[in-house]
């Protein structure tokens, strides 16, 4: 399972690297340091379904900024609904 992480983590930067976004570059690159810190995090804490999901957002966000900004957003609502239930 961290070989196939690793995997998506490297291919993750070579689509950052090479997808030319619309919008400011450094913003697009920490969103998806941020989402690949995420998913590790959520990995690490025993949630695979919600790692993948956070994985499969940094792999688009460089070239569907918006998309990956609502999965994040609809994976942080989820996660505040569970806190104050």
């Amino acid at each position: 399972m961290l070989r196939t992480l690793l995997g998506v983590v490297k291919t993750g930067m070579r689509l950052m690297s090479s997808a030319v976004p619309a919008g400011n570059n450094s913003l697009d690159k920490l969103n998806v340091i941020s989402l690949l810190a995420q998913a590790g995090n959520a990995f690490r804490k025993g949630q695979p379904m919600k790692g993948a999901i956070l994985l499969g957002a940094a792999t688009i966000a460089p070239k569907h900024r918006k998309l990956s900004y609502l999965v994040q957003g609809v994976v942080t609502v989820d996660d505040l609904r569970k806190r104050f239930k």
